[in-house]
C-alpha cells in the first residue's frame, strides 16, 4: 500500500485504475454512480461558464481561495503531515498548486460525469488518497481532540466549497458579475463533486447561498492563526512572484490575494504585508481600476481581444515555470486549449 500512494501522489493527472490491483479496481467501478438529483441543464451551464472564464476562475481559485483555506488549522496541520512543508516547501508548494489545477481542469470537462472520464477517475484517485491519508494518520499521533478525525466531512466540505464559492466570490471582486443561477449551477456541479468523494448530504449544499452560508461558518469554525499558515501563504506568494516576475511591483501578489480575500482578520493570520509606500498603494490601485474597467466590458468585442492574450499570458507563464523550475507538466485538455487560444504548438513546447 505505501508503494501505491507514492504512485498516487506522484501521479499529478488521473488515475489509470487499469494499473491497480485487482482487488482495487472494484472500488473505481462502483463508486461512479451519480446522485438523483442531478439537473444536467446546471452541468452543462457550469461547464460553458467555466470554458468562458477558466483562466479568471483559476485566478480567483489559486490567489484567494487556497490562501483563504490556509487560515484553518485543521487544513495546515494535514498539509504540514502529509509532508507539503518538510525539505522544500517551494517544491511542495508547486506541486499543490499543480495538483489543484490538473484537478480544476480535468473535473470542469464536459464529459466529468461519464463513465470512466478522466473528470470521473481524477475524482476517485482524490477519494482513494484521502482513504489512505486517513488510515495513516489514525494509525499514527494525529490529535484528534484539537483537529478532529483527519479529512473528516467538515474539512471534505470546506475542500469542495473552496472550489466553489471560494473561488466564485473572488470573480465578484474582479468585477465578473454572475447571475444567482449561475452561481448556483456553479455550485450544483461541484455538489455532485463532493458527492462523488463522499460527502454527506448535509454539508453538501446544492445551491449558492446555502453554501456560502456553510463556507465562511466552517472557515470561522477552524480559522486559527498558525506560523505554518503564514509559511504556506508565504510561499504560495512567492511562487505566484517568480511566475510573473513584476519588475515595477514585483509584491503584486501579496498585494493580490489580500484584495481577493477582502477581510483583514483572515489577512493579519495569514501575515500578509501592507503596503510599504504610497507609490505602491497607488500602483497597485491603478492596476485594480483598470482590471475591473476590462471585466465591466468583457462582452464587447473589442475588449475580449485584449482579455484573452493577457489570459493566455499567464497561463503560458505559469506552464513555463512549472517546467522550467520544477520538471513538472500541467495537462490542459484540448477543449480549454482551443477556447483560451492556445496553439498546439506552443503548447506542446513546454
Amino acid at each position: 500500500m505505501g508503494v501505491l500512494y507514492k504512485q498516487l501522489l506522484h501521479k499529478f493527472n488521473q488515475l489509470d485504475s487499469d494499473l491497480l490491483p485487482s482487488s482495487l479496481k472494484g472500488f473505481f467501478e462502483q463508486n461512479q454512480d451519480l446522485p438523483n438529483w442531478i439537473d444536467e441543464k446546471k452541468i452543462k451551464l457550469a461547464n460553458e461558464i467555466f470554458l468562458n472564464i477558466g483562466p479568471e476562475y483559476a485566478t480567483s481559485l489559486i490567489c484567494r481561495a487556497l490562501p483563504l483555506g490556509y487560515v484553518s488549522s485543521n487544513v495546515v496541520e494535514l498539509l504540514a503531515t502529509t509532508g507539503y512543508l518538510s525539505k522544500s516547501i517551494k517544491h511542495g508548494t508547486a506541486k499543490r498548486l499543480l495538483e489543484t489545477s490538473q484537478f480544476l481542469l480535468n473535473v470542469m470537462q464536459k464529459n466529468t460525469f461519464e463513465f470512466n472520464s478522466d473528470g470521473m477517475k481524477h475524482i476517485l484517485k482524490v477519494r482513494f488518497i484521502h482513504a489512505m491519508i486517513r488510515k495513516f494518520l489514525t494509525d499514527q499521533n494525529w490529535e484528534k481532540e484539537t483537529y478532529g478525525h483527519p479529512i473528516n466531512q467538515e474539512d471534505l466540505s470546506l475542500t469542495i466549497l473552496t472550489f466553489s464559492v471560494g473561488a466564485i466570490d473572488g470573480l465578484r471582486r474582479m468585477n465578473i458579475f454572475l447571475s444567482l443561477y449561475e452561481k448556483d449551477a456553479l455550485v450544483h456541479y461541484w455538489s455532485v463533486v463532493g458527492h462523488l468523494i463522499g460527502i454527506d448530504s448535509i454539508l453538501n449544499p446544492t445551491k449558492y447561498k446555502d453554501a456560502k452560508r456553510l463556507y465562511y461558518h466552517i472557515l470561522k469554525h477552524q480559522a486559527s492563526p498558525t506560523e505554518n499558515g503564514k509559511k504556506l501563504t508565504a510561499a504560495l506568494s512567492d511562487f505566484m512572484k517568480a511566475t510573473l516576475k513584476l519588475r515595477v511591483m514585483p509584491d503584486m501578489p501579496d498585494f493580490l490575494i489580500v484584495f481577493l480575500i477582502n477581510n483583514s482578520v483572515y489577512s493579519y493570520m495569514l501575515g500578509l504585508p501592507d503596503f510599504k509606500s504610497q507609490s505602491q498603494k497607488l500602483i497597485f490601485k491603478s492596476s485594480v481600476i483598470t482590471l475591473k474597467s476590462l471585466n465591466i466590458f468583457r462582452g464587447n468585442i473589442f475588449i475580449r481581444q485584449v482579455i484573452k492574450p493577457m489570459n493566455k499570458l499567464f497561463v503560458f507563464s505559469f506552464l513555463k515555470y512549472f517546467d522550467e523550475e520544477f520538471k513538472m507538466k500541467l495537462i490542459i485538455p484540448e477543449e480549454f486549449r482551443l477556447k483560451w487560444g492556445m496553439s498546439d504548438k506552443v503548447y506542446k513546447s513546454f
